[in-house]
């Protein structure tokens, strides 16, 4: 078993705060969906039991699922659970016995028991009954909300290693994106502390930063051994399931996840984007620092003449922003050539307008050859590309909620879907039932037929 990192911790507050509230989302979610399916599971089985036939009206079989049927011993805290509050006595959403009961007890009937069951028995008991058919379950979702969500956890992940470590390599591969890349450049020549022109970006520039979050993480994978490499859910809980093994019942595999988080980036993570780098440094990062330094001193130049009061010596009353400025330029330079300062703005805003056509370019170039659709070459274009990712933009950004439970309760498996299941489980339990005897009546009926045929 690995050794906890004690060096250099990171908080990994945004993963932290995904798994938590997620995992307080899901239970919830799960819960409703208990209680809805509850009251068809009733009438199913009054039909059943009776058939259409008869008029009796159902009773209310079961009851909804209560805080207490959950967790008899404290269901308050289930309730501060379900609405995500943390304090001292549950620091990390759950308690052990909290777990255990929630893995044992959401269920869809509260007649059926899993006591004495073979493990085939209770594996089926469990796929046709319980919420919940594993532990992981609980904190990271059933395989349908991994693939759904599999966006969610990479991006939390990835900024909380951009917030608090400053890993240089996956710098490089977020500043990949263009538009990044030249506002990061901009300020090069104003900062010269690379570590707080990171910290800019992620002030002044999150929109921008995220975007290239996004890009990163849809193209980063790589091949080892016939196997696909990339950051996303299944691949740390894998990882943490090898390296953190389960101790004991109910232990809470959010209460260590600060420290196999950390094992996960120093283990893995660092070296597969140091690989990355090697392979693909090229087409990753463009250094635009020369053109965007070109560019600021035409600037400068382009000011210094433009202060002099040399517009309106000729007769120019706009700004260097307006598009017409240049034209306006070109226009007077052909009616008389222009010498020493004149000639000077001339060139300065030449060399202005071709170094931000060429920036643009780039920009468009980037967008078409990574995707057949154009993304436009904005933020906006790329987070309509990335699967869910106005969904993400506004958790991670505005800490919306609503967002994240909408698509969790998408995932929640509904009772139909082992609908057959519990049918057949029925007929064995109550062989004098209407739907048993209807049955038998099929089968027979079924024997005959073919018994005849081959006559």
């Amino acid at each position: 078993m690995k050794k906890y990192h004690v060096f250099e911790k990171m908080k990994f507050k945004n993963c932290k705060k995904y798994l938590i509230e997620s995992a307080s989302i899901r239970l919830d979610c799960k819960i409703d969906a208990i209680n809805k399916e509850r009251r068809e599971i009733a009438n199913t089985e009054f039909f059943w039991e009776y058939g259409r036939k008869n008029k009796k009206k159902p009773k209310p079989r079961y009851p909804m699922l209560s805080n207490r049927e959950i967790c008899p011993t404290n269901a308050p805290l289930i309730g501060q659970i379900r609405s995500g509050k943390i304090n001292k006595k549950n620091p990390y959403l759950f308690t052990p016995t909290t777990i255990i009961d929630i893995y044992n007890n959401c269920k869809f009937n509260p007649c059926k028991s899993s006591v004495g069951l073979r493990k085939d028995e209770l594996h089926r008991f469990r796929k046709s009954n319980l919420m919940y058919e594993s532990y992981d379950e609980i904190f990271f979702g059933g395989s349908k909300e991994q693939h759904y969500l599999d966006k969610f956890f990479p991006t939390a992940f990835v900024l909380d290693i951009l917030y608090e470590k400053y890993d240089e390599n996956l710098w490089r591969l977020v500043l990949g994106y263009v538009p990044l890349n030249i506002v990061f450049e901009k300020l090069m020549i104003d900062v010269n502390d690379v570590k707080k022109i990171y910290q800019i970006l992620i002030r002044d520039h999150w929109e921008l930063l995220m975007t290239g979050v996004f890009r990163f993480i849809n193209r980063f994978y790589l091949f080892n051994n016939g196997n696909i490499f990339s950051i996303d859910i299944k691949n740390f809980i894998q990882y943490y399931n090898s390296n953190f093994p389960v101790k004991y019942e109910g232990e809470n595999r959010l209460a260590k996840i600060e420290n196999v988080l950390m094992s996960y980036y120093d283990d893995v993570l660092k070296d597969k984007l140091e690989e990355y780098v090697d392979k693909f440094i090229d087409v990753e990062y463009y250094s635009l620092n020369s053109i965007i330094s070109i560019q600021r001193k035409m600037t400068e130049i382009q000011k210094v003449i433009i202060d002099s009061g040399r517009l309106e010596y000729m007769d120019i009353y706009c700004s260097p922003e307006e598009e017409i400025f240049l034209s306006i330029l070109e226009d007077k330079n052909k009616d008389e050539k222009f010498y020493d300062d004149e000639a000077k703005l001339l060139h300065a805003t030449r060399i202005i307008n071709y170094i931000d056509c060429i920036l643009t370019e780039l920009t468009i170039y980037q967008s078409e050859i990574e995707d057949n659709a154009h993304w436009d070459g904005n933020y906006l274009g790329y987070v309509k590309k990335y699967e869910h990712g106005e969904e993400i933009l506004d958790y991670f950004q505005n800490g919306n909620l609503s967002c994240l439970r909408k698509l969790i309760k998408e995932t929640i498996k509904s009772y139909g879907e082992f609908h057959d299941l519990n049918k057949e489980m029925y007929k064995k339990q109550h062989p004098d039932s209407y739907i048993s005897t209807e049955s038998r009546k099929f089968k027979h009926r079924k024997f005959k037929h073919r018994k005849f045929k081959h006559k």
